[in-house]
């Protein structure tokens, strides 16, 4: 058994004993990793960002009120389209080729809590 599953498993078995006056309850999953920052992280970091930032343009437009079903997918086209030739966005141009299997929607009220973003305030986030 290596390390880090022995402490998780001595750590569970803290979390167990019974204390006199309460206990210990842990809750959540861990928000941060114990990596040095690298140069190579940040690119995957702010590439990541970039692709995650397009998608929820595609995806914010396809959700704009629209006259038509047809309009609606011009659109969505004409957004990935222009995500695709954005340098800033797709430097390689490998990008936006499809959607993506989740789309942004799914995580946006979990990434923004996590940052520490009072998004349900309509405030914004900076």
């Amino acid at each position: 058994m290596n390390a880090p599953v022995q402490r998780r498993g001595f750590l569970r078995g803290l979390v167990s004993l019974p204390l006199i006056g309460g206990g210990v309850t842990l809750i959540g999953s861990p928000t941060a990793v114990a990596e040095p920052c690298t140069l190579g992280l940040l690119d995957r970091y702010t590439d990541w960002l970039a692709v995650e930032y397009g998608e929820a343009l595609i995806e914010r437009c396809a959700l704009a009120p629209s006259t038509s079903h047809a309009h609606s997918l011009a659109i969505m086209k004409f957004r990935r389209e222009w995500c695709q030739d954005n340098r800033t966005l797709n430097p390689r141009r490998d990008k936006f080729e499809h959607p993506p299997a989740t789309l942004p929607s799914t995580r946006a009220a979990l990434v923004l809590s996590t940052v520490g973003c009072d998004w349900k305030e309509g405030m914004p986030c900076a």
